[in-house]
């Protein structure tokens, strides 16, 4: 079984929520999605640059975030699923491709801080900014099928993308944080458009 994302934050950040399930559909390798956070000890990690200016995620519908160009470079996809990620109560849009899945999370009811500010099973690194925002890896040590990359659009907001690869196709798509970059990357080109 697939466990949701917002099922996974859950997991990792210690909030009580349940765990949806779901199955693999048309050949579809199963996969447990899990949200992951860099092996540094720091819990008040700061991204790297402030705002180069505020992109507010209200109203922004994460199915159409990524194009189907760029959704192609990463693998033959089904058709995305919207959806509500629970623990941040914000939208969400998952991506299933054989043996991969993504999503990405407009988060609208809090801002990166979530992971930076309080500690967390899921640790926070900073990175390299995406699209001149700031951005910091979400992973968990214990899991490396899955890698999550939080940017920094607005106060009191974030893109959230996260990434995962089933441990038989990983010479099939990109290292988990480097497909959660790719994704991350794509959404935000499209929203600093």
């Amino acid at each position: 079984m697939r466990r949701s994302l917002p099922a996974a934050i859950v997991g990792l950040t210690a909030l009580a929520a349940a765990t949806a399930c779901a199955d693999s559909e048309g050949g579809t390798a199963k996969a447990q999605a899990t949200t992951t956070v860099s092996t540094t000890e720091s819990t008040s990690v700061k991204p790297s640059s402030s705002r180069p200016r505020e992109i507010k995620l209200d109203g922004k519908n994460p199915c159409e975030l990524m194009t189907s160009d760029q959704l192609a470079q990463i693998g033959k996809t089904t058709t995305p699923r919207p959806g509500t990620n629970k623990t941040f109560n914000s939208p969400n849009c998952v991506y299933t491709a054989t043996g991969a899945f993504w999503d990405i999370t407009t988060v609208v009811t809090s801002g990166i801080e979530f992971w930076t500010e309080t500690e967390r099973k899921a640790r926070p690194a900073a990175i390299p900014p995406i699209e001149g925002f700031p951005a910091i890896t979400v992973t968990d040590p214990s899991d490396r099928v899955s890698c999550s990359i939080a940017v920094d659009t607005a106060g009191g907001q974030y893109l959230f993308a996260s990434f995962e690869v089933s441990k038989s196709f990983e010479d099939h798509f990109p290292k988990p944080c480097d497909g959660a970059r790719q994704v991350a990357e794509a959404a935000m080109q499209n929203l600093t458009k």
